[in-house]
């Protein structure tokens, strides 16, 4: 389903300039290859939920009025918060975008979007004053906050002693992620392939989008600002990386799928191999491990 939201993204706005399933493509090869996320986990309806939020925002781009897009696009985001509390912090990001990006934020669009936040939590608080307990809803709200509660909280499984290593961002940044590679390496490598991916495709793109559209640039710039919130997050907090790196496959897509579909060099060929051969170890290692 996420699949085909992203090849109806990409054929509506025109992503690659020539028709190809190349974004599509890579993103269920991201996720295949990645052994961990196979799973049921909440995850996956989030990434589903990420795709159609972009898919609708998108339509507002430079629209006088997009209400109905943009009450959507909100909607199917709040609607994943209520998998995952803290989704709802790329909110005011989307809302950047928005502004600087697809130029359709107004006061207008500002309140379609705060309702469209809004409303699951109405249903759901309706629901719990009709019980007459509205614990669950409170301890959610809460939790939408936690990652502030401890920002470099970088204890991986929840059921071990949780510790703030106060001897230097720096010296806990090496120390706790030299932990993380040890113990969860199929996580590790997968992620510095879809790092590498990201980069590539980011480079890519902004030495090359001036042959892109207006509209084309403007989309590929939400994406890959969420691409660098999200490869952030994942660095700060990797105690979140389930939940995050099926989001960060996601937006790594469709710049990776611009470069190897629109660059015909020798180079980027030998490149366009040695990331086939990627895949390849990516998906032994996983399964081996």
């Amino acid at each position: 389903m996420t699949a085909y939201v992203v090849m109806e993204m990409t054929t509506v706005n025109a992503l690659l300039r020539v028709r190809s399933r190349m974004n599509s493509s890579l993103f269920l090869f991201l996720m295949a290859v990645c052994g961990f996320l196979h799973p049921l986990y909440s995850s996956g309806l989030m990434t589903f939920l990420l795709a159609a939020t972009l898919f609708t925002l998108f339509k507002s781009y430079e629209q006088y009025d997009a209400t109905t897009d943009i009450l959507h696009a909100s909607s199917c985001l709040s609607l994943g918060s209520l998998l995952w509390p803290p989704i709802l912090l790329l909110s005011p990001i989307l809302l950047f975008c928005q502004l600087i990006f697809l130029r359709s934020l107004s006061w207008r669009m500002l309140g379609a979007w705060c309702m469209g936040l809004l409303l699951p939590y109405w249903l759901w608080l309706a629901y719990v004053l009709f019980i007459e307990d509205v614990t669950p809803l409170m301890t959610h709200l809460a939790n939408m906050i936690g990652p502030f509660h401890q920002p470099f909280y970088w204890q991986w499984m929840a059921d071990l002693a949780q510790t703030t290593d106060w001897r230097g961002f720096a010296e806990g940044f090496s120390e706790r992620w030299a932990i993380l590679v040890m113990h969860h390496r199929p996580h590790m490598i997968a992620f510095t392939y879809v790092f590498i991916l990201g980069l590539t495709g980011l480079i890519h793109y902004l030495r090359n989008s001036y042959n892109d559209k207006t509209q084309v640039r403007m989309c590929f710039n939400v994406i890959l600002t969420l691409q660098v919130v999200l490869a952030i997050w994942i660095l700060l907090q990797p105690v979140y990386f389930n939940r995050l790196f099926p989001l960060l496959i996601l937006t790594t897509a469709p710049a990776a799928s611009h470069f190897f579909t629109l660059t015909h060099t020798w180079l980027t060929n030998a490149w366009f191999i040695l990331c086939t051969l990627g895949f390849v170890f990516v998906g032994a290692f996983t399964l081996i491990q």
